[in-house]
């Protein structure tokens, strides 16, 4: 396999020359800058390096520079996004050895990466043949390196317990190795899940041969001095006897110390291939010589495999204590929670969902999916089976009278594509307390606007009815008098009115259809709306002003609901006046896109900040008669004709009371092109 090295400023292949490096047989990497490969670079890790050029001949030069100063013998490819003789000449100059300009020829690019990567080869054949010059006695008597690769695979796969493979993993050791005594020092582990594994200082002997057990219980190696920090900084072989090939730190009093108490002068790393995790030391063979140069390699190398095992056994551990802490969690929840597999198997149901699914919660029999009512089943099958999830909807348990709310999550990373079927959990929440809560609370609100409702009612006929009462206790007296006739014509019109109004107002409340479409003129139902208002108030002297109606200003509704609202809100405007001189002002303009924005100021004092948020909620007033419905009425109305209508605290950027906006018949053409 070839490795390459990609530098360009993007962290991706640039479309065109993505087919050019599909292959499999390269192992491509991509940097913005050889920095960010240094070590690799410098190691020789790389067979070729492909240069993007898209900054510039400067760009390009420095790093084509440092390539070269990282490592000499690099093949380097310089590729263009259009050719550049300048560019051609600073790459060559630099040091390149190809330069392509767009189109590539993917073809010839893929025959020089593979070409480069036989020729960059640092081993001949010659190199990678076995040695068959040993002598012939060692040839049959000692073991092979699959003999000992085997026996000691099936030792580290002996348990999962990484302390009882480590001590049978010395016990085999000394069938190769004839040593007498022999420690395994390893970092400690966390034993909480919740506690994030970091580094650990300390090295305590985990399995030991030929050590005494009261030395074991109180003494340990560390990382910051003696064997520990030394084989730490420098993974190698640490040998007291000073061998020529194996240096050893004779100034370190420490280590001579540490090997003295345990009575040994040879240390070898433990390492998981990342990194060193512990130290194995022990003494020299039985027979007093020293150990020989394969016996040390080999020692080496198994504890590196131990090294292996041991990660391995530890991250198995983890894994099981993250599983006892999510199943611990889920069988805390007072929510059930159900896990389904893709096979529509139910792999796992804490004791909330097993006392919803009426199964016994000490039960440890699996839970068929059949068991699940059919109103659960259904969605959670098609959530596992073709990734159809709802939104979280309401069933009744077993009982038909609690109330349970089911949330459904599919198991699926961020990003990731989803494949079906996919596994999925089910959360059952108890609400039958909330959803009761929630009907006390409606029906509270309930019963509190019947009687508002109700009281507002008996007022407004109350006083209607006080100056009818009084002409019918006068009528039998006086009917025949032309002042009372004309008095009680009055009273009859003037409270009739009145309470045909607040019936009309309840009316266009309780309404909730859609209104009757047909062409309204705008201008029209504002002219009536005032009319009626003045009419009704009785205040023939205030007057209107309204402002230039732009072009064929019309809307689409009910001319008769538009004209109650318009009536309401000149009415609240006349009532509000404090000088009747001063005339209610509208303006109306429509944007591009057809709206119609209408703003009404009155004579009045406009609206104080604490009211602008209830000023259209029914039966609010700030003042002492009426019944407060006016504005909410005509709120009501402008919003079913798709309208809105907003009240407003005066400022001099909106010296205005009353908002509204209206889509024209101009925005409903415009919407449908």
């Amino acid at each position: 396999m070839s490795h390459l090295l990609f530098i360009q400023r993007e962290n991706t292949i640039p479309p065109s020359l993505q087919e050019a490096f599909s292959s499999t047989a390269v192992r491509l990497v991509i940097r913005k800058s050889p920095d960010e490969a240094k070590s690799a670079i410098e190691r020789d890790a790389f067979d070729t390096a492909v240069v993007y050029s898209q900054a510039g001949a400067d760009k390009l030069s420095k790093s084509l520079i440092a390539l070269r100063k990282m490592s000499p013998s690099l093949f380097i490819i310089v590729i263009a996004p259009e050719y550049d003789l300048m560019e051609e000449q600073v790459a060559f100059d630099q040091g390149a050895d190809l330069y392509f300009a767009e189109p590539l020829p993917s073809q010839t690019l893929r025959r020089i990466l593979i070409q480069n990567d036989t020729q960059s080869s640092p081993q001949s054949a010659a190199s990678l043949s076995p040695v068959t010059d040993r002598p012939a006695s060692a040839t049959n008597n000692a073991p092979s390196a699959l003999h000992i690769l085997r026996d000691f695979s099936q030792v580290l796969g002996f348990s999962l317990d990484y302390k009882a493979f480590s001590q049978q993993f010395i016990l085999k050791l000394r069938d190769y190795i004839s040593f007498s005594r022999i420690g395994i020092f390893l970092e400690t582990s966390a034993k909480q899940s919740l506690v994030k594994n970091g580094q650990s200082n300390h090295l305590e002997c985990v399995a030991s041969h030929g050590l005494p057990s009261d030395l074991i219980d109180c003494f340990q190696l560390s990382r910051d001095v003696g064997i520990g920090r030394s084989l730490h900084q420098y993974p190698r072989v640490l040998n007291l006897s000073g061998a020529s090939n194996t240096p050893f730190e004779n100034q370190d009093t420490s280590i001579r110390k540490e090997f003295k108490i345990l009575g040994c002068h040879l240390a070898v790393p433990i390492t998981d291939r990342e990194r060193t995790i512990g130290v194995a030391v022990l003494n020299g063979p039985v027979t007093g010589r020293n150990y020989s140069e394969d016996e040390l390699q080999l020692l080496y190398l198994l504890m590196e495999e131990l090294g292996l095992a041991i990660r391995n056994s530890r991250l198995h551990a983890e894994l099981a204590r993250h599983g006892a802490l999510i199943e611990n969690v889920l069988s805390s929840m007072a929510s059930g929670a159900i896990v389904v597999s893709e096979d529509l198997e139910i792999l796992y149901a804490n004791r909330a969902a097993k006392r919803f699914l009426d199964v016994n919660v000490d039960e440890t029999r699996p839970i068929d999916f059949a068991e699940l009512p059919t109103r659960l089943a259904m969605p959670v099958h098609k959530a596992v089976e073709k990734g159809e999830v709802l939104e979280p909807f309401h069933i009744t348990g077993p009982n038909g009278e609690d109330i349970f709310r089911i949330s459904i999550f599919p198991f699926s990373q961020k990003g990731e594509l989803m494949l079906l079927p996919r596994p999925t959990m089910v959360i059952l929440e108890d609400f039958t307390k909330i959803e009761a809560h929630k009907q006390n609370e409606l029906e509270e609100t309930k019963s509190e606007l019947i009687g508002l409702i109700a009281e507002r009612f008996a007022h407004e006929i109350r006083n209607s009815l006080v100056p009818l009462t009084t002409h019918m206790q006068l009528i039998d007296k006086k009917i025949d008098q032309p002042k009372f006739q004309t008095s009680l014509k009055s009273a009859l019109q003037k409270e009739t009115g009145r309470i045909k109004r607040f019936s009309e107002q309840m009316l266009y409340l309780a309404q909730n259809s859609n209104p009757s479409v047909s062409v309204v003129d705008l201008e029209t139902v504002i002219l009536g709306g005032f009319q009626s208002a003045k009419k009704h108030s009785g205040n023939q002297k205030v007057r209107l002003n309204l402002g230039d109606v732009p072009k064929d200003a019309k809307i689409e509704g009910d001319p008769e609901a538009m004209a109650y609202a318009f009536e309401e809100l000149f009415l609240n405007s006349i009532q509000a006046s404090e000088k009747e001189a001063t005339p209610i002002r509208v303006g109306i303009q429509r944007n591009d896109e057809g709206i119609l924005t209408l703003t009404i100021r009155d004579g009045g004092p406009g609206f104080a900040a604490e009211a602008i948020e209830e000023a259209t909620t029914p039966f609010y007033t700030s003042r002492n008669t009426g019944v407060g419905l006016g504005l909410s009425v005509a709120k009501k109305i402008i919003e079913t004709h798709k309208g809105f209508l907003k009240p407003n605290q005066r400022s001099e950027q909106a010296d205005w009371d009353i908002k509204i906006e209206l889509p024209s018949t101009l925005a409903h053409t415009l919407k449908n092109t």
